[in-house]
């Protein structure tokens, strides 16, 4: 690597964040491993490695592709799509120990036309309240049973999504009771999916009775969690550090960066730092953010340009280039956190490590070994 910005992924951090989370779980519920969106950002072949040496069972993925790289990687787990898959995915499925996702009769009967002489698996996916994909709770049962009995298919999972589990309790509590309806209906008439789960990473703590045979804690596992969990001890995965690239001496009055949107109000020393909008470093952060250098903050000043931005170094007579730089993270005891990131851009945790791009070098460390 040429270039010094790099995300660094601590695997320790994943593996303590699972056994805390199975600490605060049933016995017999399952944490499923979800790694969808690249685990977050963090490198899903990775992760579900990590995972599955942790004697996580099934794992959750956004899309099919994302299920062939964690196959084509060496995972040998059971994986759940819980995006939509096309018919041509199919095969690859049944062949490769991968369920889909079903959300009503039609979807149900295009993929048992297909499958051949094997069995699709499948969790049906019931919308309680979400209103995106999947069967609406009021008319589900009937559907489930139908699809149920539609050849080579086989209904394994059962499995709804908190809208607002952080922020809205009474309809979360909704939700819950609606999907609850739904799986007592299906098994009063004989239908038995072997895995239902409802609770992500909010919901296992605002909605604790709902942690049923599985649980989908993935914000949370990455050690941010969406609500306070004092039972539960989690810490960050991921920083997000670079080098000075260069120090430069510039006199009061003199703009920095396009638009000229920070003016100079003294004689300032202003640094570069190699990381810009292309890495997921975004505007929004622009004359809003700082980092950390030699145990001092350094606020960012003017616009984040795409490959580079620039800090406010007058204050850090001792910066030099090559000196290392965190973004995210932990340096010298202090410490940026994701959410403060987030806080600045206006938006959530789950966007700014998604976003951070395969541009940025993942280092792996884990300090076990």
């Amino acid at each position: 690597m040429y270039r010094p910005t790099v995300a660094e992924i601590d695997l320790a951090a994943i593996r303590d964040n699972l056994r805390a989370i199975r600490a605060c779980t049933p016995p017999m519920t399952q944490v499923i491993g979800v790694v969808k969106g690249d685990a977050y950002g963090h490198g899903a072949a990775r992760i579900a490695a990590v995972l599955e040496q942790e004697q996580v069972r099934l794992l959750a993925v956004a899309t099919p592709d994302e299920a062939v790289e964690l196959r084509e990687s060496g995972i040998t787990a059971e994986i759940l799509v819980l995006g939509h898959s096309p018919a041509d995915f199919v095969p690859y499925a049944v062949m490769n120990n991968v369920a889909l996702t079903t959300v009503n009769q039609a979807t149900t009967a295009m993929y048992g036309a297909v499958a051949g002489t094997h069995t699709v698996r499948l969790h049906y996916n019931v919308d309680t309240g979400m209103g995106r994909a999947g069967v609406l709770a009021d008319n589900a049962t009937e559907q489930i049973l139908r699809s149920a009995t539609v050849p080579h298919v086989g209904i394994v999972g059962l499995y709804s999504h908190f809208a607002c589990a952080e922020s809205d309790p009474k309809f979360t509590v909704l939700q819950a009771a609606r999907f609850a309806v739904v799986v007592q209906e299906l098994r009063a008439r004989g239908l038995q999916p072997a895995m239902v789960h409802l609770a992500n990473s909010a919901g296992m703590f605002t909605s604790p009775g709902v942690m049923l045979d599985g649980v989908r804690p993935g914000i949370l596992l990455y050690g941010c969690p969406p609500v306070p969990t004092p039972t539960c001890s989690v810490r960050p995965v991921l920083s997000l550090r670079t080098e000075l690239e260069m120090v430069k001496e510039l006199p009061e009055g003199h703009g920095i960066g396009y638009g000229r949107t920070f003016i100079t109000d003294r004689p300032t020393r202003m640094a570069l730092i190699p990381i810009g909008y292309a890495d997921g470093y975004l505007r929004a952060l622009s004359n809003t953010a700082r980092v950390i250098l030699r145990g001092r903050f350094a606020p960012v000043v003017g616009r984040i340009s795409m490959d580079v931005c620039a800090i406010d170094v007058t204050d850090i007579p001792a910066a030099r280039a090559g000196d290392p730089v965190t973004l995210i993270g932990k340096q010298d005891g202090l410490s940026i956190t994701v959410g403060e990131l987030a806080e600045l851009m206006g938006t959530i945790s789950y966007e700014v490590l998604t976003g951070i791009s395969k541009r940025v070098p993942r280092i792996y460390i884990d300090r076990r070994t």
